[in-house]
C-alpha cells in the first residue's frame, strides 16, 4: 500500500464536463491543491482561474487536446497543444483520431503524434487510445504507434466513452509500452483498491474525476 502521498502524485484530476461551472472549478482546484495531486485536467479556456488558484503550489495544469471525439485535424490539434502551453500547461492528453486507426491509418497516426510531440517542445504528452472502442490487436498497435511517435505516456481513455481503464488492457499496454513508454490508466479508478491494483500492473499515473474518494485521512 502507497502512502496517501504517493498515490497523490501519480494522479491526474479531472475536470472535463462541459456543462461544469466556475464554482464547481474552483472546488475541484482547491481540492486539488489540498491533496497535492500531480495535476488538474481541466479545459483550455479556464486556465486563468486554475493559474489564480494553484499559484505557488505543487499541482500542475494538464490540457486536454482533441477532446473528446478526437477527429478534429492534426493541425488543430498541434495548435490546441502550442496554445495550451503558452497559457500555463505543464503536461497535455491528446486523444487519437480513433476512426484512422481502426481503418489501419497508421502512418497518418504516427505523424500526428509526431506533431503533437514537436509542439510540446520537451514538455510531458500523453495519448490517449479510447481502449473500449478497440480489439486487442488495435491496442496493441496503437500502444506501437505512441511509442514510435515519441510521446512519454500511453492512456487507456478520456472517460466520456462506453467505458474505461481495466486491469487486462493495463496489462497489455504495459506489456507492449516496454521501458520507453508509461501508461496512464483512466476512466472508473473510483476506489482505492482499484488504483492501488493499476498501479501494482505497472501503471505510473492515473485519472480520476473524484480522486479524493481515494483517500482516508
Amino acid at each position: 500500500m502507497r502512502t496517501n502521498e504517493e498515490l497523490a502524485r501519480t494522479i491526474d484530476s479531472t475536470l472535463l464536463l462541459p456543462n461544469a461551472t466556475e464554482s464547481e472549478l474552483r472546488a475541484h482546484l482547491t481540492t486539488a491543491r489540498k491533496f497535492h495531486f500531480k495535476t488538474v485536467a481541466i479545459g483550455c479556456a479556464w486556465f486563468p482561474v486554475a493559474r489564480e488558484l494553484l499559484a505557488g503550489s505543487d499541482v500542475g495544469i494538464d490540457a486536454p487536446i482533441g477532446f473528446p471525439s478526437g477527429y478534429t485535424t492534426t493541425d488543430c490539434k498541434v495548435f490546441e497543444t502550442i496554445d495550451a502551453f503558452a497559457k500555463g500547461a505543464i503536461e497535455a492528453d491528446m486523444l487519437i483520431n480513433i476512426g484512422w486507426l481502426r481503418s489501419g491509418r497508421y502512418d497518418d497516426i504516427e505523424e500526428e503524434i509526431r506533431r503533437f510531440v514537436a509542439a510540446a517542445s520537451g514538455r510531458i504528452t500523453k495519448v490517449i487510445l479510447e481502449t473500449s472502442y478497440l480489439s486487442e490487436a488495435e491496442k496493441i498497435q496503437g500502444v506501437r504507434l505512441v511509442k514510435r511517435g515519441g510521446a512519454n505516456f500511453v492512456k487507456t481513455s478520456t472517460g466520456f466513452s462506453t467505458g474505461g481503464a481495466t486491469e487486462e488492457d493495463i496489462r497489455l499496454m504495459v506489456r507492449e509500452a516496454g521501458d520507453s513508454l508509461q501508461v496512464k490508466a483512466s476512466g472508473g479508478i473510483r476506489s482505492r483498491e482499484i488504483a492501488e491494483k493499476m498501479l501494482d500492473l505497472g501503471a505510473t499515473r492515473l485519472g480520476a474525476s473524484h480522486p479524493e474518494r481515494l483517500f482516508s485521512f
